[in-house]
């Protein structure tokens, strides 16, 4: 995209994200020179003065947070055409929705550390006044370090711990929040109040231990009936590795009444602590009890602390009376004297026999061999196959692969008991314990037909979850290219080809200017080249092009090959410049291979002065004195008279 200045100070340079009711730019502040993002309401809500001067309204109270868990408001404002627009930190790293695709489900520990983290910030905010009223995955970012931040907090309201509203407010015309991660309060019209935080960080946690929001269907308005009459499936259903004590948390958090859950985030974080604590403290060693007994002067004037007293009363089957000492014979004493007496006299056979035993050994008898039995072999890993039915197919794929396993859609059947895109049918059935790796098979509700949108060009992450609410499968292919990493360079099906919910489709996306270029060409079954790193983009005359090229050894080589790295026109017929070298510079000569080895091969070329504009190719290969080492198959590129095409190269004036 092309620059935007706003105000004369925040540069706009490209789309992060784009939701229903914003979408966010990274940019710079040119005037305290640091980066940032601007978040701009988007169309109709901008055309709406009521909505607008509210969302600038919370924007401004949202700016008086600061804290390390929330992401900080620099500024708010207006842009030329009336949209408002927040200035805000720029957080390097993922948001947490990204985290969950790729390592779904979370482990318990680690998503227990980053909901405390959640609580700790949106706790601040509710102790200053605000309700988020939109927790998501998708508004909470995590830094390389691993710190939670929580963002947008610009469609936040105030409210008023300590003032009642005079008169009974109306319902509003909005409904606050995003349908998977919406309270029951908010699913009915009613105000959010920190307790509807508090459940929307429970769907967030929820998902985290198994991969998936507890409520599916592509249906907002069906969602929000889910969240006001249905309760959530088991943990333990979709992840069994869940602790009972766990399941019992989440269950409270995601109770329909708000009384019954936490009254806010501060106190879900501090259930959250007291459950890791007491689970701490089971894998502490315990010390050895006191044999010690205090003399009976001593024990009549013991008076219990509070907190003892307050636990004795927990258990009232114990004696809390004060030992008194007796006068007289003891006969309880001489008891278990005498019987302790009996104990030991009775022990002398029993070690007269063990040390006869040992001090006559015996030769042990000869094993029995079987000789029709076989080597044990470990056992496969096996899992068990979680319920996916009335899952939209994203989200039973979600599931199931990060239980290891995979996912084949078979087919669609028509039906009007589940909604379009939904799974059916599934095999091997719920509770099935199998091999890792299995494929789960599935036939789905029949779903609509609609056009494919042409996504060339956009951000992966700003698309995807838009093609997942359809029920579409999303495949990823990173390759690389100079435009930003994330980037869209391909799709399949096509822009507007007609599709189903639950069908693929197919997304190849830029890794980025450095990212490798996948070859595998095998050079007479000695040598592969397995991939080339290439710093793509436009170069001038006179600049140097590095490429750095992987080799693997298949066998002993008792030849030296060079290696030349070409500087081509697209029609192979004008050669730009060469350099012709043995491996690594001449250090690593292809005598000294060994079978299974990578060598890593960097290479410079330098743009001759003079070129002219246009695009041309790099490619390389292997010769000696005999002539160009052949190329038996092409992997993944292309291959003329055994040379092997790497990347076109951008020449400009």
């Amino acid at each position: 995209m092309e620059p935007i200045i706003l105000h004369q100070r925040y540069r706009l340079e490209e789309t992060a994200r784009a939701g229903g009711m914003a979408t966010v730019y990274r940019g710079h502040d040119t005037l305290l020179d640091r980066p940032i993002a601007v978040k701009i309401l988007r169309e109709p809500y901008a055309s709406d003065p009521a909505f607008r001067e509210r969302f600038v309204q919370e924007a401004r109270a949202a700016a008086r947070l600061d804290h390390p868990n929330v992401v900080h408001i620099y500024d708010v404002g207006e842009d030329d055409e009336g949209h408002p627009y927040i200035v805000m930190e720029l957080v390097k790293g993922e948001n947490l929705k990204s985290l969950i695709r790729r390592e779904r489900p979370l482990s318990v520990t680690r998503a227990l550390n980053l909901t405390r983290q959640i609580c700790t910030g949106v706790g601040h905010a509710h102790r200053s006044g605000l309700v988020h009223c939109d927790l998501k995955p998708h508004n909470i970012l995590l830094t390389p370090s691993g710190q939670i931040k929580v963002t947008d907090f610009g469609i936040a309201r105030a409210f008023n711990f300590q003032e009642e509203p005079a008169e009974p407010v109306a319902k509003e015309k909005f409904v606050w929040g995003s349908p998977h991660y919406i309270s029951p309060e908010q699913a009915s019209g009613d105000p959010p109040t920190p307790a509807s935080d508090v459940y929307s960080i429970g769907i967030i946690l929820y998902e985290m231990l198994t991969g998936v929001p507890p409520f599916h269907s592509q249906d907002p308005a069906e969602l929000a009936l889910k969240h006001l009459r249905e309760s959530p499936p088991p943990l333990t259903s979709l992840n069994p590795r869940i602790p009972p004590k766990l399941e019992w948390l989440v269950h409270k958090v995601l109770s329909k009444e708000p009384a019954n859950r936490y009254r806010n985030a501060d106190q879900l974080g501090i259930a959250i602590e007291e459950y890791t604590r007491q689970g701490d403290e089971q894998t502490l060693p315990h010390s050895a009890v006191s044999t010690d007994v205090p003399a009976p002067s001593d024990i009549q004037t013991i008076q219990p602390a509070a907190s003892v007293a307050s636990a004795l009363e927990l258990d009232p089957s114990r004696d809390t009376k004060p030992m008194q000492s007796r006068g007289g014979i003891d006969w309880l004493m001489w008891g278990l004297l005498l019987v302790a007496t009996v104990a030991v006299l009775g022990l002398v056979p029993l070690w007269n026999h063990v040390i006869q035993t040992w001090g006559q050994p015996e030769l042990p008898n000869p094993p029995i061999v079987d000789e029709n039995s076989e080597t044990p072999t470990p056992e496969a890993q096996l899992v068990t196959v979680p319920q996916i039915i009335g899952l939209g197919a994203p989200d039973a794929q979600r599931l199931v692969e990060g239980l290891q396993l995979q996912l084949s859609v078979l087919g669609e059947q028509e039906t009007s008991d589940a909604r379009p895109g939904t799974v059916l049918e599934q095999d091997p059935s719920a509770g099935s314990r199998v091999v890792a790796g299995t494929t789960v098979k599935v036939i789905l509700a029949k779903g609509h037909v609609f056009n494919l949108p042409d996504v060339l060009g956009y951000q992966l992450e700003v698309i995807r979850d838009g093609l997942e609410s359809e029920g579409l499968l999303v495949k990823v292919i990173e390759m690389g290219d100079q435009q930003p990493a994330g980037t869209i360079l391909e799709q399949e099906p096509p822009a507007n080809s007609e599709i189903r919910a639950g069908s693929t489709v197919t997304l190849t996306v830029s890794g980025g200017p450095e990212y490798p270029i996948p070859l595998e060409v095998n050079l007479n079954n000695m040598i592969m080249l397995e991939e080339a790193q290439f710093s793509q983009g436009n170069f001038r005359p006179g600049e140097g092009l590095g490429i750095k090229l992987r080799w693997r050894c298949i066998q002993p080589i008792d030849q030296s090959y060079k290696v030349f790295v070409h500087l081509i026109s697209q029609d192979m017929q004008t050669l730009v410049t060469q350099q012709d070298v043995e491996p690594v510079n001449g250090l690593r000569p292809t005598t000294t291979w060994t079978p299974g080895e990578i060598i890593l091969d960097p290479h410079q070329l330098t743009v001759p002065q003079g070129t002219l504009p246009g695009t041309y190719q790099i490619r390389v290969g292997l010769y000696n004195a005999d002539g160009r080492l052949p190329v038996v198959d092409v992997g993944k590129t292309e291959v003329t008279a055994h040379s092997i095409f790497i990347a076109d190269v951008e020449i400009r004036p």
